[in-house]
């Protein structure tokens, strides 16, 4: 067995590091690609990475795992990326073997397994290491890239009518989000690869693996021992590799990944990004710096101007495709801050869990196409052709929430490409709610302890870690009665479209 590890180099402070962390797979280099990393996978495949994504390559005869990006081991928190990779290619051998094995790790990571003439392509539990793949249908052999431009460039792909229709509407142009449904691109050729799913590389089908099997129950307080267990494990094992900065802010989520710092505290940064909109008394930084005086800690409120400069705004463009414009200068306020230095840790995908898209709507059971776009994309037959898609597919749910899951494999799209545009700033992007595990366990707790407006599982794990945390509210910015009637109106008119338009049918 032998181990080939490239670290990369953390990249230009000046905003030159154009397509950082980023990486295209297929039977060939393009002359895009030159100056990247190279991989060879077998001798059909070979992948190639920006200097700035870490790759780690185990090989024990016809048999091989290679990692872009980075595992985190919550048991194992001074293991590193070789000697997890070592660990796992002994017990896996086929794609039923990866679930199980890599169920707690955390991390941002893509991993491909190779043994003998096999190939197979997975990714982390959000996608948050996102993958687009081609159909070799339309482009004869299995590509995979980091983001759908890169199939363009290298394939000479055009835009697909539809897509452009899509994008041309007020449904997509309204929305400063940029929402594209579940595996869908601009491109015919080109799909997402989404979570809970892998990649057949020699064939180019994709295969959904999980839910495989009922989740169960489990007693309250049994998960809040074991999510403690794992988000804190997961935070020492990033500490031990990485110069960390915690964002955080005035929610739930960020509150809970502080407080699973509590050991590493010391060792870590603690830091809140305003943008130049913000209030002077903002609670998003506000709070955050109320609670480190409290605690002792130290925290840094990064100012983030209205705009972008012009030469940073054409690299972040650049950068990903379709990048989101009022993101750019906070990303180029955070270069400045720490020259892509630091790996951030966000609370980035515990929504997953907080039964995001609520209780259905009474009198309906059946989930439907139509639903999903009134929940998520209204008014867009391009979104509609795709949840069918994705309803088609889903097959046995085993009692997993459909809303729960379709929050996880379909608004993350959005959070993995921002991960993506922000990799011009950040040594990296995670958060310990990517590991199965955790996400798992929150799953299986009874929704009402998931629920807003207390999200009781969310507060009894920050009060079991780290109680001082609790001292100050959560987002209160958000929770004002005039918000909440907004909040009730909205939900409200939702449910009167539902009704009006008869979409759902009645049991």
């Amino acid at each position: 067995m032998h181990t080939q590890e490239f670290k990369g180099d953390l990249g230009s402070p000046s905003g030159e590091a154009t397509h950082a962390s980023q990486f295209s797979l297929g039977p060939s280099v393009s002359e895009t690609f030159k100056t990247w990393q190279p991989i060879k996978v077998d001798a059909a495949t070979e992948a190639v990475a920006h200097p700035t994504l870490n790759t780690t390559q185990v090989v024990d005869g016809e048999k091989s795992l290679t990692l872009l990006g980075c595992m985190l081991d919550p048991l194992e928190p001074q293991a590193d990326d070789s000697t997890i990779l070592r660990r796992l290619l002994a017990k896996i051998s086929d794609p039923a073997d990866v679930l199980e094995a890599t169920k707690r790790l955390g991390g941002r990571w893509i991993l491909i397994l190779r043994n003998n003439d096999q190939k197979f392509l997975f990714i982390d539990a959000l996608g948050m290491r996102q993958v687009f793949y081609t159909d070799p249908a339309h482009t004869q052999s299995v590509w995979a890239f980091s983001h759908p431009k890169l199939a363009e460039r290298t394939l000479g792909l055009t835009m697909d009518d539809t897509a452009q229709r899509y994008m041309d509407s007020y449904v997509w142009r309204s929305d400063p989000e940029y929402r594209w449904p579940v595996a869908s691109t601009p491109y015919r050729e080109v799909r997402r690869l989404l979570p809970n799913h892998y990649l057949d590389l020699n064939t180019g089908a994709c295969h959904r693996y999980w839910p495989d099997r009922p989740l169960g129950r489990r007693r309250l307080e049994d998960a809040i021992e074991e999510i403690s267990v794992l988000m804190r494990g997961l935070l020492k094992a990033a500490a031990h590799r990485f110069d960390l900065a915690i964002a955080v802010t005035a929610g739930i989520d960020s509150r809970l990944v502080w407080a699973a710092c509590k050991e590493i505290r010391q060792n870590v940064s603690f830091i809140t990004l305003r943008k130049a909109r913000d209030p002077d008394n903002y609670a998003d930084f506000d709070i955050p710096a109320r609670l480190a005086s409290n605690l002792g800690l130290d925290h840094t409120v990064i100012k983030a101007s209205g705009t972008a400069s012009t030469e940073f705004s054409g690299a972040f463009k650049e950068n990903v495709f379709l990048a989101h414009d009022h993101y750019a200068a906070d990303a180029e306020a955070i270069l400045k801050q720490f020259s892509r230095a630091k790996v951030v840790i966000t609370g980035s995908g515990g929504e997953t869990a907080r039964c995001y898209y609520g209780s259905r709507i009474p009198g309906y059971r059946r989930i439907t196409p139509e639903y999903l776009a009134i929940l998520d994309v209204r008014g867009s037959e391009f979104a509609l052709q795709h949840y069918r898609g994705w309803l088609e597919q889903l097959g046995e749910t085993y009692g997993l929430d459909v809303l729960d899951l379709f929050y996880w494999e379909n608004r993350t799209a959005w959070l993995a490409m921002t991960a993506l545009e922000f990799d011009i700033a950040w040594r990296d992007n995670i958060t310990p709610f990517n590991c199965r595990d955790v996400l798992t366990t929150m799953l299986a707790v009874n929704e009402r302890y998931r629920e807003p407006p207390d999200y009781q599982l969310f507060r009894r794990l920050i009060g079991r870690i780290w109680p001082e945390l609790l001292s100050e509210p959560f987002n209160p910015h958000l929770t004002n009665p005039r918000t909440r009637f907004k909040e009730l109106l909205k939900m409200t008119v939702k449910h009167a479209v539902i009704t009006a338009r008869r979409v759902l049918p009645r049991h």
